[in-house]
């Protein structure tokens, strides 16, 4: 079939035209003669050359007899053409070269080995132009190949373009990312088995899972363990499969390495577990031998001193409930749900006034005001009214007040007490140092930003003529826009 067209040439194995057909010389606006003896990469627009070098190599490689083809943009030679014209190229083996020997490094671009081999024409192809593109996808194939390139370089992330064949994804290209994240130059891995580089061997059974699934056409997504040259890290891995068309399958694989993101929680865990149960169960033990020293004792100097060793017990036993608050809000893994934030409001009140006699609650609220926050959003506002009545006058006056606002819900909190510590807000909130956060009400603060920002909203706070507001800005349902 491809002797039938006219538009031809021939490359030998380091990508030089050594034969020429006159159809494809006056493609290029010049004569055969002018062609022969020059790189293919001298007719093409900048960067398509690795495609086409690639799809060369590819069928130099094959076991079999096969043909592969890639888009590029044939520019002029000498003038005789303006603009670089957008084509489909196939390639398929040379004629009597052997085809189907699996000559797989005949393509390496070494100029002494190829001419050698060429002096009996191993290595070379068969080219042919296919068809025009339209003027259209011409542009559209080097607008989309450069905001690709661009991507791919820049990603922090690493990426790897692959290409399954039989049942390996042999790596075509690597981002910079890729260098920097698992220690391997690009020259090093291209054209070799990725598993062979980055999959320990305790996870071969689940890399050749995600490597049919790519051959099938679906993606992958999955936290992974993978070796790099430092030693093993923890990643997110998506795979991503694509075709070009040439009934081979490719796809991209995407690591962002997470490894000191796990050990943080995995410290976290350990540290609220200490938290949960050895430190609370040891004060309660201190404040049960404060409380018999005070019954024991009739020196008021002794008594003084039990009395604070009970204060300062009770003061960390109620920031350790804090703590175990806390982190049940950060272990609750539960996508969001919708949640009424009136009720919740009432609900919150409600369970305080009997705690807070002397409290005056003023409450400003709509009906109802569905809001997408789940049911955290009742311990985010149990901490801000715990702030305002914990840290103020007896006969404190709370008022929350909840609207709607275009696309969110706002409800505000305030009270006429003294106010946040400038201190503890800018450590939760600003740019203070997280070691400035000195008790309970600070960590009550980190939950509503955790709650509330986890949600996609956000938390604020005001002082101004003599009353403090926490503001609590949240999504609403789309129900209720």
């Amino acid at each position: 079939m491809l002797g039938r067209r006219r538009v031809m040439f021939v490359l030998d194995a380091a990508g030089v035209v050594v034969h020429a057909g006159a159809g494809f010389a006056a493609h290029l606006g010049t004569d055969t003669a002018a062609l022969r003896g020059r790189p293919f990469s001298d007719f093409l627009a900048d960067g398509d050359w690795p495609e086409v070098r690639e799809a060369a190599a590819a069928v130099r490689a094959a076991s079999g007899w096969e043909s592969r083809r890639c888009r590029c943009r044939l520019s002029g030679v000498g003038g005789g053409a303006a603009e670089a014209v957008g084509v489909e190229i196939e390639f398929a083996p040379y004629p009597g070269d052997g085809a189907g020997s699996g000559r797989a490094g005949a393509g390496s671009g070494d100029a002494n080995r190829a001419g050698d081999s060429d002096a009996t024409g191993a290595g070379r192809v068969v080219g042919a132009v296919c068809r025009e593109l339209s003027e259209p996808a011409a542009a559209r194939l080097h607008t989309e190949r450069d905001r690709f390139d661009h991507l791919f370089d820049l990603v922090d992330d690493a990426v790897i373009e692959f290409e399954i064949v039989g049942v390996e994804p042999i790596i075509r290209s690597v981002n910079p990312g890729f260098e920097a994240v698992f220690g391997y130059d690009a020259a090093e891995v291209r054209g070799e088995s990725l598993n062979d580089f980055i999959v320990p061997p305790n996870a071969d059974d689940e890399a050749v899972d995600f490597d049919q699934r790519t051959a099938d056409g679906k993606a992958n997504h999955a936290i992974v363990t993978r070796q790099t040259a430092w030693g093993r890290r923890e990643f997110l891995y998506r795979g991503i499969p694509y075709s070009r068309g040439d009934g081979r399958q490719y796809g991209f694989s995407i690591y962002s390495d997470i490894t000191s993101q796990r050990r943080a929680r995995e410290h976290l865990q350990v540290l609220q577990r200490v938290l949960r149960h050895n430190l609370r169960n040891e004060m309660n033990v201190v404040l049960g031998m404060a409380e018999e020293i005070r019954e024991a004792t009739a020196d008021p100097r002794v008594d003084h001193a039990a009395a604070r060793i009970a204060d300062h017990t009770e003061t960390l036993l109620r920031v350790s409930e804090k703590a175990r608050t806390a982190a049940a809000v950060l272990d609750d893994q539960r996508p969001d749900e919708v949640v009424d934030a009136t009720a919740t409001v009432h609900a919150v009140v409600e369970s305080r006034r009997t705690r807070y006699p002397a409290a005056t609650f003023d409450l400003d609220l709509p009906p109802s005001l569905p809001v997408s926050v789940g049911p955290k959003l009742a311990q985010a506002l149990a901490n801000v009214v715990e702030n305002a009545l914990e840290h103020t006058s007896e006969d404190v006056t709370v008022r929350i007040e909840a609207k709607r606002c275009e696309n969110d819900a706002t409800i505000r909190v305030s009270d006429d007490g003294d106010g946040i510590p400038e201190i503890e807000w800018a450590a939760v909130f600003g740019d203070e140092d997280i070691t400035q956060l000195s008790h309970g009400s600070g960590l009550g603060l980190w939950v509503v930003k955790w709650v509330v920002e986890s949600a996609g909203g956000r938390v604020d706070y005001d002082r101004r003529d003599g009353w403090s507001t926490v503001r609590l800005t949240l999504p609403l349902t789309d129900g209720s826009r």
